[in-house]
């Protein structure tokens, strides 16, 4: 009864996971095929630039740590080659779409009287570090980033806390500049006393009244912690304000430089 039994067993043996990776792996082609096949899924549907740089990562990066894991054996190569297939698959599968970052250096104009570009800065007033800041500083001054040359028929004005502080012309330009229409800061001093008038501290640039028509660029950048928050930077364009912040991450390149003696920022604000 026992050896009927054992005749009608099924003479195949079903085979393990293992022994099923055992036996691919005894092909030593395996591996490349595999690796053929990350490549093909990788480049599947990509545009020509993408599928360049694909290609390029897959080549030289890929087929180096398959070739190198076959020093530990066929089956490590085989499994490294698997593991390649899987991360350009999850790579495809996965949607990530990509915005390009905001522009770190922009201009806004500035066109007529009734047009303001206006930004805060909340400075530590009232508390020690204020204070010390003082004791080693000898004066303050507002700088601006504006696209030249500026003349007195500009009109470009600076306030401070809503008191005019000066027109800006060439006079107050610091810096090296390429061309004389190149973007370039002015430095403006302010005393203490206006700073501390009113927190935030407002800083606006205005066109005077019978200034010339054209337009005044002012600088803009890209900004991660302005003191005064996100939207501390607004356009007035003669009927809606709006902040870069919001649009685009961004201020007006307008800051305060606490300076030494010798003219030497202790401290920049913005």
């Amino acid at each position: 009864m026992h050896a009927s039994l054992e005749s009608h067993r099924p003479t195949t043996p079903i085979r393990a996971p293992g022994r099923l990776l055992g036996t691919a792996a005894a092909h030593p082609f395996a591996p490349w095929a595999l690796f053929a096949l990350a490549i093909a899924v990788g480049l599947a549907g990509a545009p020509a630039p993408t599928a360049w740089a694909r290609l390029f990562f897959v080549l030289v990066i890929g087929s180096a740590i398959v070739a190198a894991a076959r020093l530990i054996g066929l089956t490590a190569q085989l499994l490294i080659a698997l593991s390649l297939v899987a991360l350009v698959a999850g790579q495809r599968a996965i949607d990530r779409p990509f915005t390009d970052p905001p522009s770190s250096q922009w201009t806004a104009p500035l066109r007529a009287p009734d047009q303001q570009i206006q930004h805060l800065i909340a400075l530590p007033t009232g508390r020690p570090s204020w204070t010390r800041l003082w004791q080693r500083a000898a004066g303050a001054a507002a700088y601006v980033c504006a696209r030249g040359p500026l003349g007195e028929e500009d009109g470009l004005q600076l306030f401070v806390n809503d008191e005019m502080v000066a027109t800006i012309t060439q006079a107050h330009a610091i810096g090296p500049r390429p061309q004389p229409t190149s973007v370039g800061f002015y430095r403006l001093p302010v005393g203490r006393e206006l700073l501390e008038r009113q927190q935030p501290a407002k800083f606006s640039l205005r066109r005077a009244a019978g200034a010339t028509s054209r337009d005044i660029e002012v600088c803009g950048t890209f900004s991660y912690r302005p003191t005064a928050g996100i939207e501390s930077s607004s356009r007035f364009d003669g009927s809606t304000w709006s902040s870069p912040g919001k649009t685009m991450h961004g201020r007006f390149l307008i800051e305060l430089r606490i300076e030494d003696a010798r003219g030497r920022a202790i401290e920049a604000l913005y």
